[in-house]
């Protein structure tokens, strides 16, 4: 216990968590992490460097700011770009990609609504807040279109 307690009052050298980004991006450049890869959790980065969560913090504060890395709520962090045949890893990401496939599809034509959040909630067992990303997520892509007052359309393609 003593020298756990040694161990955590160490200090990291100045710029050490420009060490770790620079280490970071050497790995994602070499296709360590691709294209919508989780990068490793802050825990797991300062065990392997031996520096605190805080350091590491700072290193992955970098690469966001840069913007090879984003941070995803509930998940971590993951690389920024289009992933090459990953599965969609939130549950707002797997309601998209679902809806996504319908409408391309040609399940829904221009002037039929897409299911309502209400019925995408209680399909999914998610929250209307999940839902509501999930449809962001679309409308950013040019896939969908929100009639306020009406639903979510497929865009006129």
């Amino acid at each position: 216990m003593i020298g756990n307690e040694q161990e955590r009052g160490r200090v990291a050298p100045r710029g050490t968590y420009r060490q770790i980004a620079e280490d970071l991006r050497q790995r994602i450049a070499r296709g360590e992490f691709g294209p919508g890869a989780l990068v490793p959790s802050e825990l797991t980065l300062a065990e392997a460097h031996e520096v605190s969560r805080g350091t590491v913090r700072a290193a992955l504060a970098m690469l966001v700011d840069e913007g090879l890395v984003e941070v995803v709520p509930g998940q971590g962090r993951r690389v920024v770009g289009t992933p090459v045949n990953v599965e969609p890893v939130s549950a707002y990401e797997r309601i998209a990609a679902e809806l996504s496939a319908r409408v391309a599809a040609g399940e829904f034509g221009t002037n039929d609504p897409l299911p309502s959040e209400a019925a995408l909630v209680e399909a999914h067992g998610v929250s209307r807040n999940t839902v509501r990303r999930a449809y962001k997520q679309l409308v950013d892509a040019g896939v969908v279109v929100v009639k306020q007052g009406a639903g979510a359309y497929p865009a006129p393609r």
